[in-house]
């Protein structure tokens, strides 16, 4: 049987679990299971993607939860289901870590909360955005008050927008859309997560002193990430930056992507109290299961399922798999979950950065 192209991607549990039971006779069954809104969108993706990875799902580590049907065990997307409907259902926490400026990312985002927005027990999941600041919550007020009124066409994608200024973000303007409809379309909570934009600054000039110390005990920042998750922050901050920054301003901006990541979490437990289950909309830094957003989580409140998946743009000539999977310093995988996705085209940021 030969698969073309990235369908093989999509397809590659279901068929090699076919195999398996043409192989080893009657008794061994093969993993089935219908495609939703998020296989069919890694599918819809994957037919326009040559590289040998696209639509692909790596499972990086031992199951959280195991899949229902025991002949799908070994199938990463039942993995993933599993875990994610596991978080979903007992009031965890699902992160979709993406590229930015990547549209194909938004679009799976979306159909991940499309997929899992109704498993939660009792109440609709919130979902938490990066993309939304503090400063931004009067606008959402009025936006949840517009959604929950009676008056029909109330709350829409526009709505939210124009409420909380979004023409004049530095987001993409479009290409959140879909993400956006699709937790309007199941009415579900949307909450601001990341600080304003002058209190980034702040904490990037002024390090750790621009935080009261109630502050910082508040978002967990009193706790030590330790020396090599320090250092891997600052070496991370310096390789983004191009050389183009003085290495003295690094140490400042890796402490204020700690508090980002500090208020993210933060934002992802208030919501978690009030709506239980939470859908965590952030960069692929934050979503680092070793000193991220989860790092925080795990530090107030051990019990909260935590499930990472990341988004990872192919690399033309690279189609090992493991070598996109993020690492803590001690080599152990920093994302529970990584779905390969074309890459998007973009200019060489660094030159941009050198011209400044």
């Amino acid at each position: 049987m030969k698969i073309p192209g990235g369908a093989r991607s999509v397809a590659g549990g279901l068929v090699a679990a076919i195999l398996t039971a043409l192989s080893f006779g009657a008794s061994a069954r093969a993993c089935t299971f219908e495609r939703g809104p998020f296989l069919e969108e890694i599918a819809r993706q994957a037919k326009s993607c040559s590289h040998p990875l696209c639509g692909q799902i790596l499972a990086t580590g031992p199951a959280a939860v195991e899949p229902s049907d025991a002949s799908c065990a070994g199938d990463p997307w039942m993995r993933l289901k599993a875990a994610a409907s596991a978080a979903m259902s007992s009031g965890g926490v699902l992160i979709l870590g993406e590229t930015h400026d990547n549209a194909e990312h938004h679009l799976l985002q979306a159909a991940a909360v499309e997929e899992f927005g109704g498993q939660s027990a009792a109440k609709r999941p919130a979902v938490v955005f990066e993309q939304l600041r503090a400063d931004q919550e009067a606008g959402l007020a009025t936006f949840k008050a517009l959604s929950d009124s009676a008056t029909p066409g109330d709350g829409t994608l526009g709505d939210l927008k124009r409420l909380v200024d979004w023409e004049k973000s530095s987001w993409p303007k479009d290409i959140y859309d879909p993400l956006f409809a699709a937790a309007i379309a199941l009415r579900l909570p949307i909450y601001a997560g990341d600080v304003s934009r002058a209190e980034i600054m702040k904490a990037a000039k002024g390090g750790e002193a621009a935080l009261s110390p109630e502050s910082r005990s508040r978002l967990g920042l009193d706790l030590p990430l330790g020396d090599s998750l320090d250092a891997a922050s600052v070496k991370e901050i310096e390789n983004a930056h191009c050389g183009a920054l003085p290495k003295e301003a690094f140490g400042g901006m890796a402490y204020a992507q700690r508090y980002r990541d500090a208020h993210l979490a933060n934002a992802v437990l208030e919501a978690a109290a009030t709506d239980g289950a939470v859908f965590l909309i952030a960069g692929t830094g934050h979503a680092r299961t070793d000193r991220g957003v989860p790092w925080y989580i795990r530090h107030r409140d051990g019990k909260k399922m935590i499930v990472s998946v990341m988004f990872a743009e192919v690399e033309d000539g690279n189609d090992d798999p493991q070598s996109y999977v993020p690492q803590d310093p001690d080599g152990q995988p920093a994302a529970d979950f990584v779905v390969f996705t074309a890459r998007t085209e973009r200019g060489d940021p660094c030159e941009k950065m050198r011209k400044k």
